[in-house]
């Protein structure tokens, strides 16, 4: 909820601000720590406070990194954790983060666990996060738990950057080729057109057929335009809410060539590089499992996570269980099997995790050299249909000119 707040300023002045916050207490002692020295808070009523959107920026993944990483550093060297995550906040530029860490020093300070201090906030770190943090705690691990999270943080964000960078380019060419030749039908051909109707022509079907698709898009463009943009928000709104529809569009993402690659190297690179942190800092595999379906987006993937679950509690190996799901590579299956007879499996696990993040990587770096050949040939089909659309009747015209 918000509150109103009324305060004297170091001039003497009265100020009023909005602050948001979930507990009085905890309000009083923030503004204690900011040294705001408030003389009146009144709380918003509750149909008011949900009108007023959200102030400032969100708590980011790098932030996020930073934060374990600090928390690593702050226990390595022996200073009080409440102390440690004070001296974080007095720092920290944004506004949600310091107000986050603020939050989780004083919940520390009352004589919570640091997990139990981060679980206001799983939606901000991770379940993943949250987990790996109690585990720590309760093996005296901490320290190392802490920094295997950071070192996991970092490479799976990378990884994301890389995965959203190597998409973004496709999506950008198809853009800018339409775009022009949209420009190119709808402002450059009706003046040839224009030319051949006052030169009386007899034109070919063909041209014919280019001069009703240019009309069409002249006279129906901005009804396009904004049928476009009502199927783009029904579908991201169907995209969110409904599950199954979720479930298709995902699995038919994984059927397009070149993007499957990425989509599912960047899961699989996913998936494993957590198993292998899990199974390092003594996560059992069902709770690996159990976190890993609830962090998965990828519809398919979280489906045949969830089905890997329920049949390792049965007793299944996990090599078998993913094996069943027809989602995991035969490479991927493989590694896991030799790494369980073994008893190798978190080596096992590294080694996927490390060749699909570098497929990814690769497939980031290079999909302008596939993409471009395709681009290529779009065009150059387009380009030549017109052409042959046009060059008969230009030949024509000029001829009669002649």
């Amino acid at each position: 909820m918000h509150f109103i707040i009324k305060s004297i300023t170091d001039k003497g002045k009265i100020a009023f601000s909005l602050t948001e916050s979930d507990d009085y207490n905890y309000l009083l002692k923030t503004l204690q720590q900011q040294k705001v020295v408030a003389i009146d808070i009144t709380p918003l009523p509750k149909y008011l406070s949900m009108l007023i959107p959200k102030s400032g920026k969100k708590v980011t993944p790098d932030e996020v990194v930073e934060l374990m990483e600090n928390l690593h550093l702050v226990i390595k060297s022996g200073l009080p954790l409440y102390q440690g995550l004070m001296d974080l906040a007095e720092d920290s530029e944004s506004k949600r983060f310091k107000d986050m860490l603020l939050y989780i020093g004083n919940a520390v300070n009352d004589g919570k666990s640091l997990s139990i201090a981060f679980q206001r906030y799983e939606s901000v770190v991770g379940s993943i996060i949250l987990n790996l943090v109690k585990i720590g705690e309760e093996t005296g691990q901490l320290e190392h738990t802490l920094q295997r999270a950071a070192s996991f943080l970092k490479r799976t964000i990378a990884l994301k950057k890389k995965a959203k960078g190597a998409l973004i380019y496709p999506t950008f060419a198809f853009v800018a080729v339409m775009g022009a030749m949209l420009v190119w039908m709808m402002y450059v051909l009706p003046q040839m057109t224009d030319l051949f109707k006052q030169m009386d022509m007899v034109l070919p079907p063909l041209t014919l057929a280019i001069i009703t698709v240019s009309n069409f898009l002249t006279n129906y463009i901005w009804y396009m335009l904004g049928s476009l943009v009502l199927c783009i928000i029904g579908f991201k709104v169907a995209y969110k809410k409904n599950k199954k529809f979720r479930y298709y569009v995902d699995l038919f993402v994984l059927k397009i060539p070149v993007i499957k690659q990425i989509v599912s190297g960047f899961n699989i690179a996913f998936i494993t590089e957590y198993l292998r942190l899990a199974l390092v800092s003594g996560v059992p595999v069902f709770g690996a499992l159990q976190s890993l379906s609830s962090n998965i987006t990828n519809e398919p993937f979280k489906l045949a996570l969830e089905q890997t679950r329920d049949d390792v509690a049965k007793g299944s190996q996990i090599s078998t269980a993913l094996a069943k799901t027809k989602m995991f590579t035969p490479f991927t299956i493989r590694m896991i099997g030799v790494g369980e007879s073994a008893g190798s499996l978190d080596s096992q696990l590294e080694l996927v995790s490390t060749f699909y993040y570098e497929r990814v990587d690769h497939f980031a770096e290079n999909i302008g050299k596939v993409i471009e050949p395709v681009v290529l040939i779009f065009v150059g089909g387009f380009m030549a249909l017109v052409i042959a659309g046009l060059m008969g009747p230009m030949y024509d015209l000029i001829s009669q000119m002649k």
